[in-house]
């Protein structure tokens, strides 16, 4: 009995063969290949160590040559020709402001610098400075040439071209006339001063003071201390009239005597003596 049942437990529940683990496939071992060693390309090596060294040197000496290239001793100024100079542009203050230019060199100093300093000068109007190989420097100073003062401040002058300068008021010439304006005027009472002198030559006077206002008005002081009062419409033609005129007024015409000169047909006078009382 028990037997059969051993028997019938191992044949409900029967064993299973155990799993089998499958072996990992065999690598083949191949043998190692043995390494080349390559030759150092020491001639590539070598010729670019030369050519850094080369490059190197070059560098080198071309910054040496360079600044002693630089060097003012290397081409010195030896010839400096000024021309232009004058009582009122002395040749000591000329020679003081290119000192420090001079020494630069032939070949590093600027023109135009040089050119700048110079008109900062009093009287000098321009300068043109030229360099002239191998070691000579030109320079033509050009003066102020004045024509008349000019109120506008202390010291200042107009030219002939109605260029406004200016210079230490204790150097301006006392024998000019006085020009008063509106800013840039310059050259417009330059030339109607010269009108008003040729339309006033058969009287033997000049303008002394000329001024115009803002509002296009003019007045003049002449030589013989007689002051015209011109308006600023038919100025000219005014003027012309009152030069005819004025050889039968002559003993109106006297210092401090007031002429104006707006009217159509005629002109009214101010004598001194008049005004004098009528100030009183």
């Amino acid at each position: 009995m028990v037997s059969v049942m051993r028997d019938y437990r191992h044949g409900q529940n029967p064993q299973r063969p155990a799993a089998t683990l499958k072996e990992p496939p065999k690598r083949k071992i191949e043998a190692a290949q043995p390494k080349v060693r390559r030759p150092i390309p020491w001639r590539l090596y070598g010729g670019v160590l030369v050519g850094g060294i080369g490059l190197s040197a070059l560098a080198w000496g071309g910054w040496m040559g360079w600044n002693w290239v630089r060097e003012p001793q290397f081409m010195p100024i030896s010839t400096l020709t000024i021309t232009g100079t004058s009582a009122r542009i002395p040749l000591p203050e000329v020679n003081a402001a290119l000192t420090p230019y001079v020494g630069q060199g032939f070949l590093w100093i600027h023109p135009d610098q040089v050119r700048h300093t110079l008109d900062t000068l009093p009287w000098v109007a321009d300068a043109e400075v030229r360099r002239v190989w191998p070691d000579r420097l030109q320079i033509d100073i050009k003066p102020y040439t004045p024509v008349a003062r000019w109120l506008g401040g202390a010291g200042q002058m107009v030219d002939g071209l109605g260029q406004v300068f200016s210079v230490p008021p204790g150097q301006v010439p006392g024998d000019l006339p006085n020009l008063e304006g509106p800013a840039d005027s310059g050259a417009r009472l330059i030339a109607q001063m010269a009108d008003f002198n040729q339309i006033l030559a058969p009287l033997g006077a000049r303008v002394v003071d000329l001024q115009e206002d803002q509002r296009g008005g003019w007045r003049c002081i002449l030589s013989n201390k007689v002051r015209l009062l011109l308006g600023s419409e038919n100025i000219l033609p005014a003027l012309k009239r009152w030069v005819v005129i004025a050889p039968q007024v002559k003993e109106y015409l006297v210092p401090g005597a007031t002429m104006d000169l707006r009217y159509t047909n005629g002109f009214a006078v101010a004598m001194p003596a008049a005004a004098t009382v009528s100030s009183q």
